[in-house]
């Protein structure tokens, strides 16, 4: 970022740019859905079931993952209709106050019932075979659910066919209850906060409101945490997937970008986004990766509860204690639970100060992937600056929260054109390489933090690293540390090298295994 830039940047985050104000919304009050969750295709099933069916699924819920569900199927203890009911009821009973869903897929059933005609006949398609998941609503799928990013511009957007990811599920058996909340655009609109978006309104955390739950794959954190879907599929560009599954108390994984196709999925910058599992345990992950990615890896094969032993850790200590507010107490969980596994950490002092800044390359995204599709999707707009005078049209329907990410990125863009003499309509092999060179100096930053200590894993908190981490194309994992002292969750970042996504999955795993620090929120025994 060349100095103009930089002073411009610094002056808006810590002095506050002009941006469109928010409109007055009462605290306490969510906003109004702009299309409401319709379960009337399943009101029939639901009332048919009865509460104490449900019940006797709740309980084999709450005391199982994926693969005891499936051999809960297996044995005929229940079916994929009836799990996908349990499911859809406890949407309808708390979602409403949660906000983790914008659609609710009005072939569920269908697709339930299907998968359990197939299981007895014989076919049995992996391990996601009749399993009801979710996914993050800026994952195309075809009619009838639509494919918004929150965004009221793309309220009656149906993408013309599923994305690969999507695809992938369907051909492994999964049941598509809906589609999960974001922040909207991805985080893009605004910071203000995350976790919200004009269609569905402000997610809710299932430990506490009031308590954050960030982004922008909020929805589906949300959603897994509080047992309104098995597992889901969220996206991450920076931070995006690890923090949300650390704000809501569950496991959530960034793979090595290209790992999981991005095709059908909707951009912000095309050159790191990644698609990615969000589980209650590194088992569930893992199975979900296996089923979405683009190789034959069999993840579940790396669970080991002896992975940590002997490995060279590094902790992200002096960071961490610089960043975090409450860094003792988690830093106290994280010491325990390596100890616990036999890892031989080490303390680093890097913090990682002078790394490049990555918004620049966020708004030329915004401007050169986002709002492409945008338009393709037949949206009125071609610019940033188009979009933010849409919204400006109607506040109240369309930006009831502000939209000061766009109002920068007016800003941005437009000093980025005056620096460097190009026009918004050539942007395209600028941004290619601001982005191509971010990745380039983060990797380096981090392959010489692997290379000069030594160290086979990284540990961070939270998302203090996302932007190292995502931009170089490295995959991460989060595993819950359990709640504080305020009865807030958190979770313990590991890092590895590109390519290593099994050994990851493996070190998250054992550390899962030695502490099970995760708490269930109370909502689930509601």
């Amino acid at each position: 970022m060349r100095p103009t830039l930089l002073f411009l940047f610094l002056a808006c985050l810590f002095a506050g740019c002009e941006q469109s104000a928010p409109v007055p919304v009462e605290t306490t009050t969510n906003l109004p859905r702009l299309r409401a969750l319709d379960f009337s295709p399943f009101a029939a099933p639901l009332d048919e079931i009865g509460s104490r069916r449900l019940s006797q699924i709740d309980r084999i819920l709450i005391s199982t993952d994926v693969s005891g569900v499936q051999e809960a199927l297996a044995k005929g203890e229940l079916t994929s209709e009836e799990l996908t009911l349990a499911f859809l009821d406890r949407i309808r009973r708390h979602d409403g106050h949660l906000r983790s869903y914008l659609e609710i897929n009005p072939h569920a059933l269908d697709e339930a019932r299907e998968a359990d005609r197939l299981r007895a006949a014989g076919t049995v398609k992996g391990p996601l075979h009749g399993i009801p998941l979710n996914l993050k609503d800026n994952l195309g799928t075809a009619a009838p659910m639509h494919t918004t990013v929150g965004a009221e511009i793309l309220l009656d957007h149906i993408a013309p066919a599923d994305a690969k990811v999507v695809q992938h599920l369907r051909e492994a058996g999964a049941v598509i209850l809906g589609k999960a909340s974001l922040s909207e655009l991805a985080g893009s609109l605004t910071t203000d906060p995350p976790g919200y978006n004009a269609i569905s309104g402000m997610g809710v955390n299932p430990y506490r409101a009031g308590l954050p739950v960030s982004g922008s794959s909020s929805g589906s954190a949300i959603a897994t945490s509080a047992r309104l879907a098995m597992v889901s599929v969220g996206t991450e560009t920076s931070g995006s997937l690890i923090s949300p599954g650390a704000s809501n108390g569950v496991v959530a994984m960034k793979p090595s970008h290209g790992l999981v196709s991005g095709e059908g999925i909707v951009p912000l910058i095309r050159f790191q986004d990644s698609a990615g599992p969000i589980a209650r345990s590194v088992t569930d992950a893992a199975i979900l990766l296996g089923e979405i990615d683009e190789t034959e890896i069999d993840y579940a094969a790396s669970l080991d509860a002896n992975a940590l032993d002997g490995i060279a850790v590094g902790l992200l200590r002096k960071a961490i204690l610089s960043e975090e507010t409450n860094a003792a107490f988690w830093l106290a969980r994280i010491d325990e639970g390596l100890a616990k596994t036999k890892a031989a950490p080490q303390d680093l002092g890097k913090t990682f100060a002078e790394k490049p800044e990555l918004l620049p390359a966020i708004f030329l995204g915004l401007s050169e992937d986002t709002l492409p599709f945008l338009a393709a999707a037949g949206a009125p707009v071609k610019t940033v600056a188009d979009l933010q005078a849409y919204n400006e049209v109607d506040p109240a329907r369309r930006i009831p929260r502000g939209q000061n990410m766009i109002d920068f990125a007016v800003r941005v863009l437009a000093a980025i054109r005056d620096e460097s003499g190009v026009n918004e309509e050539s942007f395209g092999t600028l941004y290619e390489e601001t982005a191509l060179g971010l990745r380039e100096a983060m990797a380096a930053i981090l392959t010489q933090t692997f290379a000069e200590n030594e160290v086979d894993l990284l540990v961070s908190l939270a998302n203090q690293h996302s932007m190292l981490y995502a931009t170089a194309g490295y995959p991460a994992i989060t595993v819950p540390l359990g709640l504080d002292e305020t009865g807030a969750p958190n979770g313990v970042t590991f890092i590895a090298r590109p390519g290593e996504d099994a050994k990851l999955i493996g070190y998250a795993y054992a550390f899962e295994e030695a502490t099970r620090y995760r708490v269930e929120p109370e909502i689930v025994r509601q």
